[in-house]
């Protein structure tokens, strides 16, 4: 007895379980160009994300602003200085100092009564940046004896004060040694006999 067994594809036919591969042509400049349009529809795909994720960002926070100089800005006492220098009755040392942030700017360096002025070296403007000690020689000239207060309590300095916003003005208190000091010059400058409104100049 003879059995049938599977036929074998014949030529010109095809195992229909296989999977049938795309003709040469298919693979070639027709299927580059398909490739390429894939990679550039994901490469736009890609850029259009991160388009989005960009517009989408937080905003970065804004930086902080700048300490008041007051906040970070000190003056210290140092001594007289003798002879006090021309047209001046007392002078000495204070040395100032910027702790943080940017460079302090010193635009003026006064004290409240009317009856004395005052004048510095080096000239105001003074910078003072972050870590540096800066001795600065205050000079006090009297220019009227009859209104000047001989023996000033806690007598202080009126400093105008800048790091890069508005101008703000503060007062420093030198201390009793500063006060003993300018109270001692003043008196000898103007005892309390002398009334005449502008002091002799030797």
């Amino acid at each position: 007895m003879s059995g049938i067994g599977p036929l074998e594809p014949g030529e010109d036919t095809w195992d229909a379980s296989r999977p049938r591969r795309p003709p040469a042509r298919a693979r070639g400049p027709l299927g580059r160009r398909r490739r390429a349009a894939l990679a550039a529809a994901g490469a736009l795909a890609l850029a259009g994300s991160g388009a989005y994720l960009y517009a989408i960002r937080p905003d970065p926070e804004p930086p902080a602003p700048p300490p008041h100089p007051s906040q970070v800005f000190s003056v210290r006492y140092g001594a007289p200085v003798r002879p006090a220098g021309p047209a001046a009755d007392f002078a000495f040392t204070v040395t100032l100092r910027t702790t943080d942030g940017p460079p302090v700017t010193v635009h003026r360096i006064g004290q409240p009564s009317a009856a004395l002025s005052v004048t510095t070296a080096p000239a105001s403007p003074i910078t003072v940046v972050k870590g540096e000690d800066r001795e600065v020689v205050v000079r006090i000239r009297v220019g009227d004896c009859v209104h000047v207060a001989r023996n000033a309590g806690l007598p202080f300095l009126e400093v105008t004060l800048s790091n890069g916003g508005p101008n703000e003005q503060h007062s420093y208190i030198l201390g009793d040694r500063y006060a003993r000091e300018l109270s001692r010059s003043l008196i000898s400058t103007c005892p309390e006999d002398r009334d005449k409104s502008t002091p002799e100049t030797s």
